[in-house]
């Protein structure tokens, strides 16, 4: 039975391979890997990349349903054929699923046939479990994309997508530090909220009755969301309890900026 269902991908594989291969003239001009969107407004982008940990991604969607957030993930189609029910809830959800490669390799220099083949062997996988197509945004592993990456992806209906900031929510845990900068969540109309309980120890001096140590999590989120800009493409990964620590806290302190978390279509024009 696992091995007909190989053979029925592989198929697929080759089917998309071969269809249209000589049909397509490559562009005149590529353009440019999107770093972030358009700016004009005080918009970001939460994005998520999925290769094939799929560790608390069902909390993850939990979380985006209940504060009403878009976001877009970012899958490999080795995700989409281990985890197919999550894919379709991320689609059902209103998310964007875009196309991460089939199986997450490092294609800067890569052989256009094998870009090829990985583009479009994960669109198969996401359009079986979709019913839509992974166009028109790419992520290649680890952001990486040379020229020839750029081209064929575009000759293939694809623009590259990077990030302009990163949570780095892979590291071993959050390891928020203490330093005497420490921040905890600020709103736009009130941004002395700062409280530093190293600096209070240093000077052996009691905290106020009421005080207590910032919450890691937020500390952590509030200073991702220092680092943002109009326009900005967040990036999270879906498999890392860090990112389900923090996910909450960083919605909040987003809109607490007066950020508005927008789709992807909506932020960029491919």
């Amino acid at each position: 039975m696992r091995y007909k269902v190989r053979m029925k991908r592989l198929f697929f594989c080759i089917f998309s391979l071969v269809a249209g291969c000589t049909l397509i003239a490559p562009p005149a001009d590529t353009p440019a890997t999107i770093s972030r969107g358009t700016g004009a407004h005080r918009q970001v982008m939460f994005t998520f990349d999925a290769r094939e940990n799929a560790a608390v991604a069902a909390e993850i969607l939990d979380v985006l349903h209940r504060y009403r957030v878009p976001a877009a993930f970012f899958v490999t189609g080795q995700f989409v054929e281990q985890h197919p029910d999550l894919t379709r809830r991320m689609a059902a959800e209103g998310h964007e699923v875009y196309n991460h490669s089939y199986s997450n390799p490092l294609l800067r220099n890569a052989p256009e046939a094998k870009i090829v083949e990985q583009l479009r062997c994960a669109d198969a996988a996401i359009v079986r479990a979709t019913g839509h197509s992974s166009k028109p945004f790419f992520r290649p592993a680890f952001g990486e994309a040379d020229e020839n990456l750029r081209r064929v992806a575009f000759r293939e209906g694809y623009r590259v997508v990077r990030w302009t900031v990163a949570s780095d929510d892979w590291k071993d845990s959050l390891a928020i530090s203490t330093s005497s900068n420490m921040l905890v969540a600020t709103t736009a109309r009130n941004r002395d909220t700062s409280f530093s309980w190293t600096d209070k120890q240093k000077q052996d001096q009691l905290p106020e009755k009421d005080a207590v140590p910032p919450n890691p999590a937020l500390v952590y989120a509030t200073n991702i969301v220092q680092r943002f800009q109009p326009g900005s493409i967040v990036l999270f990964h879906v498999g890392y309890t860090n990112t389900l620590q923090m996910l909450e806290p960083l919605i909040k302190v987003t809109r607490g900026q007066d950020y508005v978390i927008v789709p992807m279509r909506d932020g960029i024009k491919p």
